[in-house]
């Protein structure tokens, strides 16, 4: 898939110090953008907005807008149904895209000086489908930000195009999964050749959840040189289950949910309905969560663009290039990508690193984490889950 030369422009209001005043014991920073301080308890962050223009080979999507929820429901049937042609049907051959999208993202470096003052790190952090990044930190007990941060890693987290407080352009024929894997590979290209925090990272790790983990792959197919290392959660070579997954959310058109925060986007973006039993089907473990977490999560749950949907699956091609290290964690009792049990027939998370990293160094492994489904950072066993992560950061000599 080709993909047309790109352009990363990064806004900027000069010397970030002058806004970190005493705030932040961080070293100078040379590259920022319009943002806002903020914290957890072993981090200090700052995010904002800035634009990233960009041209990339899309897919042109035979498809139109569903008219209501009901056509939207009828088209997710007609995806999922059995021997289903309608993606295929729907290719219309390359497109390209140009354009200039504002992007939402935060930089967290640690709290405590000693250890911000000696990052050479950094992770950078993509979500999953109808989520944003406060994936990344959902809480004192679910903050994979904070274990990182507390670990000596900064961390660069983002909402992707078409979720959170990114842009929402055209949802089919614009958000797409080779678009998502440019941008993000802009966004790691700007975290090492720019002097952030005084310094360039030697190492960029790319740690990714669900959709955002197929991306991943797409990007280390595609972008070998962009990560050092790979840590991918809630992915598997198993799909069957991911339709009854989807099914269970019962996906409807973004701009017609109750709460109105999504008021204005277009009839191609969508998010699951409003009652908690479709979100916890698909991405929880009961009784293994603490409920103001979920409640939080379906509170906030962002959506999916009908072009991602579509193109989802170019993502999952091999990376023989990529000769780094890689760890493939699952919830054990993921149903979107397990049916509810990662371990059976074989462990499905051992299976990615053959399946799509054949060149991974010899120290890639992977983990299920027990009594956990598919949105790991939300359980009361997310702790277990960061302290793997940690470990085989540590172990393959990331510092």
């Amino acid at each position: 898939m080709a993909v047309m030369s790109s352009h990363l422009k990064f806004l900027s209001l000069g010397v970030i110090t002058q806004v970190f005043a005493a705030s932040l014991p961080l070293p100078n920073l040379s590259w920022t953008w319009p943002g806002n301080v903020t914290g957890t308890r072993f981090a200090n962050c700052v995010g904002g907005p800035f634009d990233i223009s960009v041209t990339g080979t899309n897919t042109k999507i035979l498809q139109a807008e569903p008219a209501n929820n009901m056509a939207a429901t009828e088209l997710f049937v007609e995806i999922d149904q059995a021997n289903s042609t309608l993606v295929a049907r729907s290719n219309g051959g390359n497109s390209t895209i140009t354009g200039t999208y504002q992007i939402y993202g935060k930089f967290c470096f640690p709290r405590d000086q000693r250890l911000a003052l000696k990052v050479v790190t950094l992770q950078f952090l993509t979500h999953g489908g109808t989520l944003d990044n406060t994936y990344w930190d959902l809480g004192p007990n679910n903050s994979y930000i904070d274990a990182a941060t507390k670990a000596g890693y900064a961390t660069f987290s983002y909402d992707r195009l078409g979720t959170g407080k990114s842009d929402h352009p055209d949802p089919i024929q614009v958000v797409q999964a080779s678009l998502q894997i440019e941008l993000a590979h802009l966004l790691v290209q700007g975290i090492r050749e720019t002097r952030f925090a005084g310094r360039r990272y030697k190492n960029v790790i790319g740690v990714s959840h669900s959709l955002g983990s197929g991306l991943s792959v797409g990007q280390t197919s595609r972008y070998p040189e962009d990560f050092d290392a790979v840590i991918l959660t809630g992915i598997s070579t198993e799909f069957t289950f991911v339709a009854t997954g989807t099914a269970s959310t019962a996906m409807q058109i973004a701009n017609t949910d109750p709460s109105n925060r999504f008021t204005g986007l277009a009839n191609g973006y969508f998010t699951p309905a409003p009652v908690e039993q479709a979100i916890q089907f698909a991405f929880y473990r009961y009784p293994y969560y603490d409920q103001q977490v979920f409640n939080a999560q379906v509170a906030n749950k962002q959506t999916n663009a009908l072009g991602e949907i579509f193109t989802l699956a170019s993502a999952y091609v091999p990376a023989p290039a990529f000769t780094g290290p890689v760890f493939i964690l699952n919830g054990q009792n993921d149903f979107f990508y397990c049916g509810g049990d990662c371990a059976y027939p074989t462990d499905q998370a051992a299976s990615v690193i053959p399946a799509f990293f054949p060149a991974a160094s010899k120290n890639s492994t992977s983990y299920l984490v027990p009594n956990t489904g598919h949105s790991i950072n939300a359980h009361t066993t997310a702790r277990q889950a960061f302290d793997r992560m940690t470990a085989f950061i540590q172990a393959n000599g990331f510092v």
